[in-house]
């Protein structure tokens, strides 16, 4: 049997990841170092850590609630939830972090029974979180100059944050609808250009619908904090010698960087990364490596295992 084209996609990926990960043990971060580490974290510390991702699902659902209905559509947010855990389960083998985006798509069209208009309103939620993300991290790399000197990769992920806000932003002005015009009514590009122009003026709503968008900044705003209090709690875990004001800057830039599908949820380059930014404290290789392990792949393993039972189990 002849493998897809997704198929070599996906094992490139996780060869990759696997092929980091390798490098990383042999030349950064030695196994038996990440193995101390982790075995001395606290584990009142990482627990508190751990209990704030019920409390970000439960904010993520009801952000995206709250652009549902703007759209005219009434959907649980007990359904959105276990939606968000679901899609958690997916995030862990599928590319980049919002893999499971693609579940929680379909989730929703359940109710608004149309596949492009619940992609519109799931990609409008991601970009309230995304914008907020650019802004932390912003406002906390120009109050910390000198971390931002001696990190350039802080830089690097601005740079990409600001290409996919502003290819975004164009993708909504006067401009792209000229440029789709341009594309021929023919076949299968006749198709596909109707398609965008429907997820388009989908997604135009929000421009009448200016209540619901600025309520979904707002928990994406509470949402984001959540998120950098439990790296920061991890953080203590490991008894990182890092101020709370430092955790804006990078987390934020880790994740717009892990957006970029080059591995397997962001396993590998994510280790890297760490590595390379708490060198900037004096942190060995190996506690970066274990915090990365932990407050990343481990919870997010459990929550995707959750995920799992939810999927499994639901009709």
């Amino acid at each position: 049997m002849m493998m897809t084209k997704n198929t070599w996609n996906f094992l490139f990926k996780l060869l990759f990841s696997l092929a980091l990960l390798l490098f990383i043990v042999l030349k950064l971060a030695p196994l038996p170092d990440i193995l101390t580490a982790i075995n001395s974290a606290n584990l009142f510390w990482l627990a508190c850590s751990f209990s704030l991702h019920a409390l970000g699902i439960l904010i993520s659902a009801y952000r995206w609630q709250i652009l549902i209905r703007a759209q005219g559509d009434q959907v649980p947010l007990g359904y959105l939830a276990k939606s968000y855990l679901v899609g958690t389960f997916f995030n862990n083998f599928l590319p980049t972090r919002f893999g499971g985006d693609i579940v929680r798509i379909w989730d929703g069209s359940r109710y608004s029974e149309s596949l492009i208009k619940s992609s519109a309103i799931v990609v409008v939620e991601r970009l309230t979180g995304v914008i907020v993300l650019l802004l932390f991290a912003l406002a906390a790399s120009l109050a910390r100059l000198e971390m931002a000197r001696q990190i350039p990769y802080i830089w690097g992920a601005l740079l990409i944050g600001f290409l996919g806000l502003t290819a975004v932003f164009l993708f909504f002005t006067p401009i792209s609808e000229k440029l789709l015009a341009l594309i021929p009514d023919k076949g299968a590009l006749k198709k596909i250009k109707a398609k965008v122009l429907e997820f388009r003026k989908v997604a135009l709503v929000y421009r009448t619908k200016k209540k619901a968008f600025l309520w979904a900044l707002f928990w994406a705003l509470l949402l984001q904090l959540n998120v950098i209090l439990h790296y920061w709690l991890a953080g203590k875990a490991f008894a990182l010698p890092i101020p709370f004001l430092d955790y804006f800057i990078f987390i934020p830039l880790i994740l717009i960087f892990l957006t970029i599908p080059i591995s397997i949820g962001g396993l590998g380059p994510r280790e890297l990364i760490y590595t390379q930014v708490f060198l900037f404290y004096g942190i060995a290789g190996a506690t970066a490596v274990s915090f990365s392990l932990v407050a990343d792949f481990a919870f997010t393993l459990i929550i995707g295992l959750i995920g799992a039972v939810v999927y499994i189990t639901r009709k």
